[in-house]
């Protein structure tokens, strides 16, 4: 029999080897062994991108507008949507983080797109790295993150709904009738996703940024729709615009959907050209930044372009290293042309045919020929409803020097040229849909050529053009429509 002092002190040493015990699961819990059944591979998933993860706040006429986004480089450069951003400037917090200020440092608006820069971040950052939307499979499982109500880092799950949903298309019977469309295509998927988790990532289950999350449907449950990261990777460098807005030009074009930075090719007479860079070559680093591919390479152009003395750059060539110097070269403006004898109104030319994308204009005899006062389709069609084309020639007015983003909307497919080059491409089938273009300018007249098909149904045809006095002012306010005043074409040395 045992003493109370004995049950006592039995109690005691049960006691703490239960604790200990306990101490000792929870020790071993808390690294979670492999062969844990907790750790699933969508566990591991979002435990390698959690780190990476950014909600951000943007401070709006006493709102604050919640967002997401990724980090994508160890600088703190950070994908996200255009449309989370109505300021240039706001604060983003990392998982387990003091909030931080952010910058814009590249958006599309008509592709809703941007990258931030995280500022006074100890660096390097973790990151997703970026993936491909091209070999997607339906039901495949995928991860979103981001920043739902503003709740800070949340993360659901599900699968590939539809790997291709059409933008904007009335139903699929309807959009069987049209050939080489051209809207955009979205990635539909089932994971829970509200206000807030835009511009979040869409996440495969090898870690990977497959979208960026950018919509849902009200009324339909489970369906949310992201920008497909292969759509992102094209416009990557156009979203950046480094050289237009640094106005310095190195003369590099990459391949940005490979796996490497590689050359496609390199602009003659430029810095690239006199460096002796050809195609083919694959950039390794930039200033001594390793560079994994395009992506990484536009972001390392941004952050040290604007640096005064060259870029050193060290390019791969078949089995050898070279490195370069690339000593970037001003950009012009465009200069104005001086014409003696102008008129209000561009002059257009019309034509009837049944089109799927613009025409070769050069083989076609045109119905009719006149002055519009502006590109107002609806103006010159007369009964002709649906299927024809057109071309607008003349002059547009600039009234300062300075860097300039034109957007073209159109339905259906339209091209801008400016100065005798092809700024916007929007060709092809579709709803209203804007495109933009930048370019440095002269004050003065330009020479002016738009042309537009329509297939059938609405018809529009606008122009818009902006002034970028800086990175920070792209589409922080409505871009200006182009009046008649601003539109002339040359005439008869005895007028008209």
């Amino acid at each position: 029999m045992y003493s109370r002092r004995n049950v006592g002190m039995w109690l005691k040493i049960l006691v703490g080897i239960s604790f200990g015990m306990c101490a000792t699961s929870a020790i071993v819990m808390g690294q979670e062994s492999d062969e844990s059944p907790r750790l699933t591979p969508l566990v591991k998933v979002i435990r390698d991108i959690e780190p990476a993860i950014v909600a951000l706040f943007t401070p709006k006429e006493n709102q604050l507008i919640t967002g997401s986004g990724t980090v994508i480089h160890e600088d703190g450069y950070v994908l996200t949507n255009n449309h989370v951003l109505p300021m240039a400037e706001g604060f983003a917090l990392l998982p387990d983080k003091k909030p931080v200020k952010f910058r814009v440092v590249g958006r599309i608006p008509e592709s809703d797109i941007a990258v931030i820069r995280l500022l006074d971040v100890k660096t390097p950052l973790s990151i997703v790295p970026i993936g491909r939307s091209e070999d997607l499979m339906n039901g495949e499982s995928v991860v979103v993150a981001g920043n739902p109500g503003g709740r800070g880092t949340v993360f659901t799950s599900g699968i590939v709904s539809s790997k291709s949903v059409l933008e904007g298309g009335p139903n699929a019977l309807v959009m069987t009738n049209y050939e080489n469309s051209r809207r955009d295509r979205f990635i539909q998927f089932d994971a829970a996703s509200n206000r807030g988790n835009s511009g979040g990532p869409l996440v495969n289950m090898e870690g990977r940024i497959i979208g960026i999350v950018s919509a849902g449907v009200q009324g339909e449950q489970n369906v949310g729709f992201a920008i497909p990261i292969d759509r992102v990777r094209m416009l990557f460098a156009q979203m950046l615009a480094s050289e237009l807005f640094h106005q310095k030009s190195i003369g590099l074009n990459l391949d940005t959907s490979a796996d490497r930075a590689v050359l496609v090719s390199v602009e003659g007479e430029s810095a690239a050209a006199a460096a002796g860079l050809r195609s083919g070559d694959i950039i390794e680093s930039v200033n001594g930044a390793a560079i994994r591919h395009a992506v990484d390479c536009l972001l390392m152009i941004e952050k040290f372009l604007p640096q005064s003395g060259p870029l050193h750059v060290a390019v791969r060539r078949d089995n050898q290293v070279l490195k370069v110097d690339l000593n970037a070269d001003t950009i012009s403006a465009a200069p104005a042309v001086q014409v003696e004898n102008v008129a209000n109104g561009l002059q257009y030319s019309f034509y009837h045919g049944t089109y799927n994308r613009l025409p070769d204009f050069s083989k076609l005899s045109a119905e009719r020929t006149g002055v519009a006062s502006t590109l107002n389709v609806k103006e010159i069609h007369q009964q002709r409803e649906d299927y024809f084309a057109v071309t607008f020639e003349g002059l547009l007015k600039i009234e300062a020097d300075g860097l300039y983003r034109l957007i073209i909307v159109s339905d259906d497919g339209s091209r801008l040229f400016l100065d005798g080059k092809q700024l916007i491409d929007n060709d092809g089938n579709h709803p209203p849909k804007p495109a933009g273009g930048l370019t440095w300018l002269q004050q003065g007249l330009h020479p002016l050529r738009v042309e537009y098909f329509q297939g059938n149904g609405e018809k529009s045809l606008e122009l818009f053009i902006e002034q970028c006095t800086s990175r920070e002012t792209v589409s922080l306010r409505p871009p200006k429509e182009i009046t008649a005043a601003e539109y002339f074409h040359r005439a008869a040395a005895s007028g008209e």
